[in-house]
């Protein structure tokens, strides 16, 4: 069914009339949905040619995955620059912030991440210019930053994981960061601070082809449990007190062609619990 018109258009003259600065705040609530919470962040940075703000409100707490997900981000700057060098700046700074992330693994088909620029400032970001590289890791750290509250909200989420994986050859790194990140297995363990780390193993080993025998390396928050795909002595304390955190980190190594600079993806992903079903089976649109 096609929308109306009118009641769009009349909506955004409505809209136009109650602008007024500072108003970020309203319009932040104004986008959430399942969000439990508003994600806003701003910056000031110094550039070699002046100070320039940047400013970000963002929506995003379930069917969270790269390439389509129910995000959306809307990023303001009063710096001025070329929509090529806009659009450079920001697809390299997606890549490495919600591309990064990952909810529940469901793809959805309206993400939206906008840099609108107004050049209020008066500086000027050239291309291939110190003001580029310097504004592109501001706004990388702004994108991270709101990437993380999409996944920290994550419809009833508890606790935070992130995984890295280094080795392999090709896409392996990714492909084995992505599976553990979407597996039920390993949200649900993240959930109840269940260290278990043969299922972590177990979505590497399915990543990879189900390759046997896979000699690869398993970490949970610095403390190892598997070398070369055999189980090693650790300190079962210090381990679970350490899966109890609200942020967990786990690490895994693959064998490399090239072990003294080997590939390496991380992937920042949400836990999955009571809360998330209860969301899911009770919301509609």
């Amino acid at each position: 069914m096609a929308l109306d018109a009118e009641r769009v258009a009349s909506g955004l003259r409505a809209a136009a009339g109650a602008l007024h600065a500072g108003g970020d705040e309203e319009f932040n609530e104004a986008i959430m949905t399942t969000d439990a919470f508003a994600k806003r962040a701003s910056l000031e940075v110094t550039l070699p040619s002046g100070v320039v703000r940047i400013s970000a409100q963002a929506k995003g707490a379930g069917m969270i995955e790269p390439a389509f997900a129910t995000m959306l981000c809307f990023v303001q700057t009063d710096a001025a620059m070329s929509a090529e060098t806009a659009d450079l700046l920001l697809g390299v700074c997606v890549k490495r912030s919600f591309d990064r992330i990952s909810v529940d693994g469901q793809l959805s088909t309206n993400d939206t991440v906008i840099l609108m620029c107004s050049g209020a400032s008066g500086v000027h970001v050239s291309p291939q210019s110190e003001d580029e590289r310097q504004f592109g890791l501001a706004l990388d750290a702004l994108l991270r930053m709101l990437a993380l509250m999409i996944v920290r909200d994550g419809e009833g989420s508890k606790r935070i994981g992130r995984i890295v994986v280094r080795g392999g050859d090709g896409l392996d790194a990714e492909r084995c960061a992505r599976a553990v990140a979407n597996s039920p297995l390993v949200k649900t363990a993240l959930h109840g601070a269940d260290p278990n780390w043969g299922r972590i193993a177990q979505a590497v080993g399915a990543a990879m082809g189900g390759r046997d025998p896979l000699a690869l390396d398993i970490a949970i928050e610095g403390i190892a449990l598997c070398r070369d795909g055999a189980a090693v002595p650790y300190d079962e304390a210090a381990l679970n007190a350490a899966a109890a955190g609200l942020e967990i980190e786990y690490e895994v190594g693959l064998p490399s062609l090239n072990p003294d600079n080997p590939p390496v993806a991380e992937v920042y992903f949400s836990d999955l619990g009571h809360e998330y079903v209860t969301i899911n089976a009770e919301y509609t649109t």
